[in-house]
């Protein structure tokens, strides 16, 4: 085959290549969109999962708050009860009694009150919180959405193009000779990055290993399919 044969052949496979690289890169494309939409998601599910632990936090303290209330207002139909009391005894000793229980009582009451306040501050500052996370997730809902949209439509898009290269891909195989192009794709497949490489100076382009003369004279003369003795790719001279 000579040298000029061969090298049409070469620039055709170039132009093949370059179509197969689009395409297992569009390939990539396709394949990593659904984790990116995964990973948007799995953001959201986290800001969902903060805003529910917010609530429920709220919720806890606002029972606390509740059940401090309830305790108060008992403590308080107990010193009511004891001051009716007083009102039917006769005695000092027994009056003084009942005012030392009462004063122990108030004391409790006292201390609850105080516990309510911090209750409701704690309240305060979580239903804050809740409505802060819930609007940040409202945000990040609204921003997951729009990423999805782009991804599904860029997924659309590249199968478009995908499907369009191949079908470039097919016309512009037919005209490489069967041999060329079976060695061609066997080291496409095994390398999965590029087949056909140019020597650059007296090594191979893609693995850089400096090469043997005589495939470097045989690359040089063209006239069949010379491969890299290292990474097995083909090779042309671009000189």
């Amino acid at each position: 085959m000579d040298k000029q044969t061969v090298r049409g052949i070469i620039d055709q496979l170039l132009i093949v290549q370059e179509r197969d690289c689009r395409i297992a890169r569009c390939r990539q494309e396709l394949d990593d969109i659904p984790s990116r939409k995964q990973s948007a998601e799995s953001k959201l599910a986290d800001d969902r999962a903060a805003l529910e632990k917010a609530q429920a936090t709220l919720k806890a303290r606002l029972a606390a708050i509740k059940n401090a209330e309830v305790e108060i207002e008992t403590i308080r139909q107990q010193v009511a009860k004891l001051r009716e009391q007083q009102f039917q005894i006769k005695s000092n000793e027994e009056f003084k009694v009942l005012n030392k229980e009462i004063a122990g009582l108030q004391e409790k009451i006292k201390l609850r009150e105080d516990n309510e306040l911090e209750l409701m501050e704690s309240a305060e500052q979580a239903q804050r919180e809740a409505n802060n996370l819930k609007t940040q997730l409202g945000g990040a809902e609204t921003t997951v959405r729009g990423e999805c949209r782009q991804l599904d439509e860029r997924h659309k898009n590249l199968e478009a193009e995908m499907q369009q290269l191949l079908q470039e891909r097919q016309g512009l195989a037919t005209v490489v000779p069967a041999d060329w192009l079976t060695h061609y794709t066997r080291v496409m497949e095994n390398r999965r990055d590029i087949a056909l490489v140019s020597l650059e100076g007296n090594a191979c382009g893609a693995c850089h290993m400096t090469l043997p003369p005589h495939i470097l004279q045989e690359a040089k003369w063209a006239a069949e399919i010379i491969t890299c003795s290292f990474c097995g790719r083909l090779l042309y001279f671009s000189g």
